[in-house]
């Protein structure tokens, strides 16, 4: 295992020299974010209200 291991140091070495200096900067249209944040919380909060009208409709169900 510490043969393995070595081995696989070794072999990873070198491309520290392949990578790059600085990771490159992100960059995302705030409109792009805001889209997003919209639509994932309302799938959150559509899915909840899917859920409440299923528990809500199960329990009336089980009343008659």
């Amino acid at each position: 295992m510490n043969r393995l291991l070595s081995s696989l140091l070794l072999l990873l070495t070198p491309l520290q020299a392949l990578a790059a200096e600085e990771a490159p900067v992100e960059h995302a249209s705030q409109a792009t974010v805001v889209v997003f944040l919209v639509l994932f919380l309302g799938g959150i909060v559509g899915y909840g209200i899917y859920l409440w009208w299923r528990a809500r409709g199960a329990k009336h169900s089980a009343e008659k």
